[in-house]
C-alpha cells in the first residue's frame, strides 16, 4: 500500500462498524493516533475527526488537518 495514512483516513471517515472492528484488530491505538496526526486534509469530516480523537483518548480535540493554497 503506498499511503497507509490515507487509507486509514478514509476508514476512519467512511468505515461501516464491523470494517472497523477488523482495522483495529490489525493497527493499535498508537498506529490509529499516528493515521490521525498524519492525515491528509479532506478526508476526514469534522463528526469523524471529533469521535476518533475521543475514541483514542484525545482531549482536547485537536484541529482538523487544513488545507494549505500556495
Amino acid at each position: 500500500m503506498s499511503d497507509a495514512f490515507r487509507f486509514v483516513a478514509y476508514a476512519l471517515a467512511r468505515a461501516t462498524h464491523e470494517d472497523m472492528k477488523l482495522l483495529r484488530n490489525l493497527l493499535s491505538d498508537d498506529d490509529l493516533r499516528e493515521a490521525l496526526d498524519n492525515a491528509p486534509p479532506g478526508i476526514i469530516d469534522p463528526r469523524s475527526w471529533a469521535y476518533w480523537n475521543s475514541k483514542l483518548g484525545r482531549y482536547p480535540v485537536p484541529p482538523m488537518p487544513k488545507r494549505q493554497l500556495d
